[in-house]
């Protein structure tokens, strides 16, 4: 398996998507379902913000205001989840701010793979983004561990 910090990203973005089409498709028990996806968002979104972003706000002015836009992309994900937590899947706009935060990941998603990650795979060795890709996973894996989930 992969281990460059790039490639275990896009795997989380993955795992994600999974999650999505689950809740959307009202697929289980949607509390869980959102639970788990605020531990993944927030695994992934801190692994990224302490082990990515700085290593890509060094390659030049652009990536570094990339880096701060992800940040605050996260949060508003985060925001947004933690509000769609607090109100019942079975309330009149449950399923309005489901599909808004889930388009907002997806936006960050996208730019991630079409932007930022292509430009730390072109900038970086592959020495350099599987030390990343420790360093991201360790944190990921600790986060992750807190919120009951084995990696």
């Amino acid at each position: 398996m992969a281990s460059d910090a790039v490639t275990l990203i896009m795997n989380d973005h993955r795992i994600m998507e999974q999650l999505f089409e689950r809740l959307e498709a009202a697929e289980g028990d949607l509390q869980v379902l959102l639970d788990e996806c605020a531990a993944r968002l927030t695994a992934h979104s801190h692994a990224e913000e302490q082990k990515v972003y700085p290593v890509l706000a060094e390659l030049d002015e652009q990536a570094r205001q990339d880096a701060h836009h992800g940040a605050d992309e996260h949060h508003d994900a985060e925001r947004l989840l933690h509000d769609l937590q607090r109100i019942s899947p079975e309330g009149p706009d449950f399923f309005d701010r489901l599909e808004n935060f889930i388009a907002t990941v997806r936006r960050h998603v996208e730019h991630e793979e079409t932007v930022l990650l292509p430009a730390l795979r072109a900038s970086l060795t592959l020495e350099r983004l599987e030390e990343m890709g420790a360093a991201f996973q360790e944190v990921r894996a600790a986060e992750l561990a807190v919120a009951g989930i084995r990696v």
